[in-house]
């Protein structure tokens, strides 16, 4: 039998009680930590039932991972489209143009980097980001560089969603650029 969550996502009714399930675990978490959120709470504020949510998700986990899915996939387009504003030669250029769209949207990036992240998010912006780097610093690169910077910018962050007045987001951004200039030359 054919469920829910293995039909076709372009099916309008759907996309919108998805949107609904997430839009309000999106609703709760700006209210108390996702911990403290029950399906409960989240079919209640939805208007659906127990059984609609559960045709959607396995269980909270499985939410959390999809909106931390869309969130990444808007911060990838967000970074696409202001690569795609410019030309870019260098990668300190490249490096200031993503950090700007990245740290565009705290609350965002706080389902990326934040203490609470899945890690689902963090693999999908890590592919395009690979993918990037390969092309514009260092074609052909074992990795290891990618991998340090990479992490070091999403722990930089994290850092500074789950505490703004800890780092600027200038710095945030200040520190990335130096690491991935001093790393690529």
């Amino acid at each position: 039998m054919e469920t829910t969550r293995t039909k076709a996502p372009f099916d309008r009714r759907v996309r919108r009680t998805r949107a609904a399930i997430k839009e309000s675990f999106l609703s709760l978490s700006r209210e108390k930590g996702a911990d403290q959120i029950t399906v409960k709470e989240v079919m209640s504020l939805a208007n659906v039932n127990r059984a609609t949510f559960y045709a959607h998700f396995a269980n909270l986990d499985e939410l959390a991972a999809a909106i931390e899915s869309d969130v990444a996939g808007a911060i990838a387009a967000r970074c696409e489209e202001a690569l795609a504003r410019t030309l870019t030669t260098t990668v300190p250029e490249a490096c200031t143009i993503l950090c700007d769209a990245l740290l565009e949207d705290r609350e965002s990036l706080a389902w990326i980097a934040g203490p609470k992240a899945t890690g689902c998010g963090r693999e999908q912006l890590r592919e395009l980001a690979r993918a990037h780097w390969e092309q514009v610093a260092c074609p052909g690169s074992d990795g290891l560089v990618f991998d340090l910077l990479f992490d070091g910018c999403i722990g930089l962050a994290g850092q500074w969603c789950e505490d703004p007045e800890s780092l600027t987001k200038d710095e945030v951004k200040a520190a990335i650029c130096s690491a991935a200039e001093k790393l690529t030359t």
